[in-house]
């Protein structure tokens, strides 16, 4: 990069330079290399731009306009009103005591045209370096310049990632070596939850999963409604050495009390009327397995002793029985109620409520583990577009902002159930849009905005200039904001954006004619 820089320093005789580059995420566009002719200062002034938080920043800043729209930015007078925001070239100044007079910035751009990063060259100077000039006749030059650098900068950053990633290996095959070497210690038994998971709630409850998996103590998960405590009963069943047992079910609210009783002891021929035959418990079924008791709060009192019975003697007693019969099961109890609330009503036993909260497992509702969000949004989506056959590009910016900021009071069932009815409302090969979304989720998103984005710039913005002070004016700018985000969200395919604008294509095109509105770049445009 460094040679990049210094030889499009020398053709265009400029004094300074700067090469800013995207990074992984493609996201965050960061400062890589800085030239002066009186040396390279450091970059602690520089404020990193963040891609993802678009808003009326992304017009008035210079470096995200190049980057995220690949139009060229030409000033020739830093210091007079330009139209975009250059605290960073004025913070730079002060700091350095250098000058800027005239900049240009190019985007740098691969084969596949997909911005990479930006090229900035400050203060270009004539052939005897006696005063200043425009960049205006060296453009066409750097342009050129800039897509032949962008694609070595763009091998440069592979190499430096693959580089990157042969030291991960490196060090990921000696932990692996040593993790081998622990399994084959423990059995050759490798763990795998099928939980989505990374933040450090997560972590704290796949440590205490593990510690108890082959114990045959009892755990009562707690939790919020819908943070899974089914789906954490079930591995820790499948990971334990009672896999390859029964893993059965009840739902403690879902029966009245003689029903659920029948359910769970069983019952001999004859015990009632209409009991024709014997039939075996959920406990006597679940013997060397697992049973799983859900919304253990919500259970009858009478019936609670015969469970305190089953966790302390190991043995049930089915309806019309004279003997009890001896059980191996363990028991995963779960609940969202206050279970000390329950005890001191007289709702819940006090005695069964300590055999059952030996261990203990409290699942953290999804607003505390926020980086999980993300996985569970691309794990939904990917299921429900398979399982409904539909071609979508994922999320747009609006609806992923929405989502990110959304509490969820329903936990990850919530936005299970909310993703698969995207999908099913999202038109093929467009995005998933806020309006697809559910209505208290779209409330975040209105109350955050209004109308939601166009071309990175919030509506709000707009309808406070003085040129959309008018009513006609403003429901301009609102409807460009739509057209905008529709094509957005369909990849400007015309034809696509029409159908869910519900207007004919022709319309369309009169409009984005009428309003200017153009595709960000080449390729698009040939897709018209």
């Amino acid at each position: 990069m460094s040679k990049v820089l210094l030889s499009a320093r020398n053709f265009t005789n400029c004094d300074a330079g700067r090469v800013y580059v995207l990074d992984v995420t493609k996201r965050k566009l960061q400062l890589r290399i800085s030239q002066w002719d009186d040396g390279e200062p450091n970059a602690a002034w520089y404020q990193v731009r963040d891609f993802g938080q678009v808003g009326a920043q992304t017009t008035n800043d210079p470096l995200m306009f190049c980057g995220m729209t690949g139009s060229v930015v030409l000033i020739d007078d830093v210091y007079s009103y330009n139209g975009f925001d250059l605290d960073y070239v004025y913070s730079h100044d002060q700091l350095y005591g250098t000058r800027t007079q005239s900049l240009i910035l190019v985007p740098l751009r691969d084969h596949d045209k997909q911005t990479i990063g930006v090229l900035e060259l400050i203060n270009a100077k004539d052939a005897y370096n006696r005063r200043y000039v425009s960049f205006k006749s060296l453009e066409a030059i750097i342009c050129a310049f800039a897509a032949q650098a962008a694609v070595c900068i763009n091998n440069a950053l592979l190499i430096e990632t693959n580089n990157h990633l042969i030291g991960l290996l490196n060090d990921t095959n000696q932990r692996l070596e040593k993790e081998n070497k622990l399994l084959k210690e423990r059995g050759s038994r490798k763990l795998d939850y099928n939980i989505i998971g990374q933040s450090d709630a997560m972590q704290q409850v796949f440590g205490l999963m593990e510690k108890a998996m082959d114990t045959g103590v009892s755990i009562l998960l707690t939790g919020e409604t819908g943070t899974g405590k089914e789906v954490f009963a079930r591995a820790i069943h499948e990971n334990s050495i009672r896999k390859a047992k029964q893993f059965i079910t009840q739902n403690c609210a879902a029966l009245p009390e003689q029903l659920l009783e029948s359910e769970l002891f069983g019952y001999k021929k004859g015990a009632f009327t209409g009991a024709v035959t014997e039939k075996k418990g959920l406990f006597e079924l679940a013997n060397c397995g697992t049973i799983f008791l859900d919304e253990i709060g919500d259970m009858p009192i009478n019936l609670q002793s015969k469970i305190l019975r089953v966790l302390q003697e190991g043995e049930v007693r089915p309806l019309g029985a004279t003997e009890s019969v001896k059980v191996d099961v363990r028991v995963i109890a779960a609940t969202h109620c206050n279970l000390h609330s329950k005890i001191q009503k007289g709702e819940f036993r006090e005695d069964l409520y300590f055999r059952l909260n030996v261990f203990p497992i409290a699942l953290p509702a999804l607003r505390e583990r926020n980086i999980d969000v993300k996985l569970l949004l691309d794990h939904f989506i990917r299921k429900y577009t398979k399982q409904y056959s539909k071609k979508i590009t994922g999320l747009s910016p609006a609806a992923l902002d929405v989502l990110l900021k959304y509490r969820f009071p329903g936990n990850v069932r919530e936005l299970q159930n909310a993703i698969e009815r995207a999908v099913l409302l999202c038109e093929h090969d467009g995005s998933i849009l806020v309006e697809h979304l559910p209505d208290a989720m779209q409330q975040v998103g209105a109350s955050a905005t209004m109308g939601g984005r166009t071309g990175g710039t919030r509506i709000t913005p707009l309808l406070n200039d003085d040129r959309f002070s008018s009513l006609k004016n403003a429901v301009n700018a609102y409807e460009i904001s739509v057209i905008e985000q529709h094509l957005q969200a369909n990849n400007w395919n015309q034809t696509r954006a029409a159908e869910t604008l519900q207007i004919p294509r022709r319309t369309l095109i009169d409009k984005m004619s009428r309003y200017n509105i153009k595709t960000p770049d080449k390729k698009s445009a040939q897709r018209r």
